[in-house]
């Protein structure tokens, strides 16, 4: 039967379109490998919505048909004919008020009318909604595709920290630490602020233990690495051009965790606190105080205070010790050890995507004296100078070279200033300096790393020179060795992909395989009668066309029950 034939193909469209749509929600996955797709977020949910509304357009098909086929099924009865309330709501001309009018109307209609109105509306809401369903919580993601013929390569993961490597720095010290510090950890090329949009927006107060929350001023971040301490290799290397990732999996980095800390901390000002200074020509240029204690294995607490200009004026920040108990800015971090998959950036070097993995966080041990050691290092402890006639000298009665120390700690006296009424109510500069502080805690992690100038002079110097070189390998001896290759990474390409959330890609399959197994039981029973009735010499339902008025008026006719 041609009619039967129809609704058979409507319904094995609807399967495969519902299939090819459900396919598409979870990861793109019919149009992997289309670049005009991959590359653009728009398109990547245009085809999932086009493939839907084909879907629902097949379905649509599907239901009107088996709902006609049911019709002429009832109409052809042998036993007795249909009513003519009955075949106005089984007919296709029938729109959603009259159908909510036969199966709500407080009169008139039968049981058995309402029954079939309200199977009706069914079929017609069913459309609509699974069109919602598919597109109501749509992600869309990015995914990589690794470069399979490239020959493998291990980068470099984050190790403990090692304080003594501190003196690979100096020299250029200032270079690295004046750099803009309180955005240390905001740089997109080595780290991700893992903080919700409602913490980066709240305002860091100061003291929190009198004045704010420690809730107020919770800060996460994720230190991966920059690519070219973590994959110098990579980055000279010129194949696969077209490449526009270097896609590193399983890099371990630090996770750290910053809240205001506690302001009525004490700490031992001989083994937890050091005062830095700049001097020019001998005098000092003001002067910080930095404590730093523990309170757990992976967590310091950490105090900075500002030597009001009053006392610098009067060169006294040294032997003058009472504004080591000013108001202040205290900070607490607990710092982890996290693995994650991360993508860079090929052209500038920026993290563009993080996974985590499903590995836990493993505490990361750290101690004060290491980050101290650190600051004495690249700052020179002060504390080991005295004062005479002529200003700052060592304790050995000798003077100090004219520039001598580092000019960070003069940098962080002048923006980190005496707390006045302005500061302490001013949103950048609570937050500017609450960041700083973070910042003293987070560099020393990231800095004292083994191998570090290893790994960056075959990347600045050319690596047949360097070798024919004895007075640069002499050099090379002397540095930090390099740590273990331990953090697969290789050229990739992205893509965009559309996920749906997984309930209601579920409640999308239920309801689309609802509809089309209800109208294949109805296609099934409709042929097993129209089968028997042929067999007895009878035809249940007339040759119809793909008009249905024209139908009704060929082949019924309507007549009064009286």
């Amino acid at each position: 039967m041609p009619f039967i034939s129809r609704g058979w193909v409507l319904i094995f469209l609807s399967v495969v379109l519902v299939l090819l749509t459900c396919l598409q929600a979870r990861g793109s996955i019919l149009t992997r490998g289309i670049q005009l797709v991959d590359q653009s977020r728009g398109y990547s949910v245009f085809v999932l919505r086009a493939v839907s509304e084909l879907a629902g357009l097949a379905l649509a098909a599907t239901i009107t048909l088996t709902w006609e086929r049911v019709k002429w099924a009832m109409v052809c009865r042998a036993r007795s004919s249909i009513t003519f309330l009955d075949f106005l709501t089984l007919d296709e001309g029938t729109g959603t008020l009259a159908l909510l009018d036969l199966a709500a109307g407080r009169t008139g209609p039968s049981f058995r009318t309402r029954l079939w109105s309200t199977g009706r509306l069914l079929s017609t809401i069913a459309i609509p909604v699974t069109g919602i369903l598919i597109m109501s919580q749509v992600d869309i993601q990015i995914a990589f595709s690794e470069e399979s013929s490239q020959a493998p390569y291990m980068g470099y993961d984050l190790q403990p920290m090692n304080s003594s490597m501190a003196t690979e720095y100096l020299g250029f010290s200032d270079l690295i630490l004046t750099a803009n510090p309180s955005s240390f950890l905001h740089n997109p090329s080595r780290s991700i602020d893992l903080s919700p949009r409602g913490e980066q927006a709240a305002l860091c107060r100061l003291n929190a233990g009198s004045q704010g929350s420690e809730s107020e001023c919770h800060r996460s971040y994720f230190i991966a690495g920059e690519s070219l301490f973590t994959m110098p290799d990579l980055l000279n290397d010129p194949s696969f051009p077209k490449a526009e990732i270097i896609y590193a999996s399983n890099r371990r980095g630090f996770l750290l965790d910053f809240d205001t800390g506690d302001s009525s901390t004490k700490f031992d000002p001989i083994n937890e606190c050091r005062t830095y200074s700049s001097r020019f020509w001998g005098s000092q240029a003001g002067a910080v105080r930095l404590c730093v204690g523990s309170s757990g294995l992976n967590e310091l607490q950490a105090r900075l205070v500002s030597c009001p200009g009053s006392i610098a004026a009067l060169k006294q920040c040294q032997n003058d010790t009472s504004w080591h108990n000013n108001v202040d800015w205290t900070v607490k971090m607990s710092a982890y050890f996290r693995h994650a998959s991360v993508a860079y950036s090929r052209s500038n070097g920026t993290i563009v995507w993080h996974s985590f993995t499903d590995e836990p966080a493993t505490p990361l041990n750290i101690t004060p004296a290491d980050v101290l050691k650190t600051y004495d290092t690249l700052l020179f402890d002060t504390t080991t100078l005295s004062l005479n006639a002529t200003g700052l000298s060592f304790n050995d009665g000798s003077n100090l070279p004219p520039f001598s120390g580092s000019s960070f700690a003069a940098y962080l006296w002048m923006s980190e200033p005496v707390f006045s009424g302005q500061n302490a109510t001013n949103p950048a500069t609570l937050n500017g300096v609450f960041s700083g502080l973070q910042s003293l805690l987070a560099i020393p992690l990231y800095l004292c790393q083994n191998g570090i100038a290893r790994r960056l002079l075959p990347v600045a110097v050319d690596s047949k020179s360097a070798s024919d070189n004895s007075q640069f390998q002499t050099l090379i001896s002397m540095l930090s060795p390099l740590p273990e290759r331990t953090s697969p990474a290789s050229f990739a390409y992205y893509r965009y992909q559309v996920l749906a959330s997984t309930p209601t890609l579920i409640a999308y399959i239920v309801l689309s395989g609802l509809a089309i197994l209800c109208c294949c039981v109805a296609h099934i029973l409709i042929g097993l009668t129209a089968t028997a009735s042929e067999r007895s010499g009878r035809r249940i339902s007339p040759d119809l066309s793909r008009f249905p008025a024209l139908d009704l008026f060929a082949h019924c006719t309507i007549e009064d029950e009286s």
